[in-house]
Parts: structure tokens; sequence; C-alpha cells
């Protein structure tokens, strides 16, 4: 259950393509043979059921030009009478913006002075963002630089293993190791 619940839509379009399939298989075993037009449709008004049966004829028509290959007569553009006749003259109608209100001095110079404030505290946080942002690239900046002096300590104490350990192989070098201890180390009463 869990398994169908978790494919839903794989289930889903697996469904889709079947039905398309039998959708198109039943087609071609018709031969595409298009259903005819119901006729059982019934108008109350009888103008209205003369003006569907033309429309239907027409379409029908149509259909069996186009099945021939060719069109043998123009479409009949039918276009309405006018209902009521156009005007020689336009008539003009001419609308004036609504004025932006007249304001003091000491409104402008408010106004003014409030959006220089406005202006002033974004660049003040602009400020503060680009300062913060250049102290994350110094502390980033510092941690390379530590991370990379590591590596390179590592790799000298690792040289200086490697050699100490070739020294040592050698006997008369280990002779000497030993005699430098005792002379350079700490007497051996305090030790």
């Amino acid at each position: 259950m869990d398994w169908v619940s978790d494919h839903l839509q794989i289930i889903i379009a697996a469904a889709g393509a079947v039905a398309w399939w039998l959708k198109q298989r039943t087609e071609a075993q018709d031969g595409g043979a298009e259903t005819p037009p119901r006729e059982d449709i019934t108008f109350e008004d009888p103008a209205l059921a003369e003006r569907t049966r033309r429309i239907r004829e027409e379409i029908q028509r149509k259909i069996e030009q186009r099945a021939k290959g060719y069109a043998t007569e123009e479409p009949k553009v039918i276009r309405p009478a006018p209902a009521v006749p156009t005007p020689l003259v336009r008539q003009v109608v001419v609308t004036r913006a609504p004025e932006p209100p007249v304001l003091s001095r000491a409104a402008t110079a408010r106004l003014e002075a409030e959006r220089s404030a406005e202006i002033l505290e974004q660049q003040k946080t602009l400020m503060e963002k680009l300062r913060a942002a250049d102290e994350l690239k110094a502390a980033a900046q510092k941690r390379t630089e530590f991370e990379a002096q590591l590596s390179v300590k590592e790799t000298d104490n690792a040289t200086a293993r490697g050699e100490l350990r070739d020294e040592m192989r050698d006997p008369a070098a280990l002779r000497r190791a030993f005699i430098l201890r005792e002379v350079l180390g700490p007497p051996v009463a305090l030790r």
C-alpha cells in the first residue's frame, strides 16, 4: 500500500497511456469513421431549427469538400447590417489630468528632508552590510593563511621525522645523539 501511495504519479501516467492506446486502437478498428450528428434534437422555435439544419448542412458540405482535397467555392461572409448609422462628425472629449497639489515651501522642505533621511538610512544599512562582508572576507583570509601554515608545519615535521629515522639507522649517528644528550641535557643528578 505504501508503494502505491509513493508512486501514484507513475500509476496515473501508465493508466493514461493505456487509455490513449486503447482509444487509438478502437479508432483504427472503426476506420476513423466519424459519428453522424444527432438528429433527435428538437427546438421550440422553428426558425432556430431551420437555421441549425442549414449550419449542419454547410458543415457537412465543407467536410466532404476537404475530404476530396479541394474547396470548390469561397466561403460566404455574412456581415450584419449596422443597427445605428455611424455619425459623420466625431465628438472629442478632452479631460485634463488632475494637477498635483501645490505644497507650501515648508511642506516641500519637510518632504525633501524625509527623502534624504530615508536615503541616508539606506546608505547606512548598506555600509553596515559592506563592513560585515569585509570582516568575513578578512576572517576567511586569516583562516586560509593559518591552514596553509599548519600544512607547512606538518610537512616540515614529517620531513624532520623521516630524516631523524634515517639518521638513527646509522650506528655512528646514534652514538653521536647519545653523547650530545649527555653533554647538552640536564645533569644526571637533576634527572
